[in-house]
């Protein structure tokens, strides 16, 4: 999960679906500043599912490689 090659593929994924998901789901909290500790919970785990969909995605189809 943690491979040069894993995160060199995963990480921009995450940045940008991250990104997008938080602007969408928490952007009018954030930008009104009336984001609260759970707001910001909620942010990391935007970033987090990505990185996790995409990264058991590269290793799926790296396994499927190998056989």
């Amino acid at each position: 999960m943690f491979s040069r090659a894993s995160l060199a593929r995963c990480v921009p994924i995450a940045l940008l679906v991250g990104t997008l998901l938080s602007l969408v789901n928490q952007g009018s909290l954030i930008f009104a500043g009336t984001a609260t500790a759970v707001t910001w919970v909620r942010v990391v785990v935007n970033f987090l599912v990505p990185f996790c969909v995409s990264s058991a995605g590269f290793y799926s189809c790296r396994r499927a490689m190998r056989h």
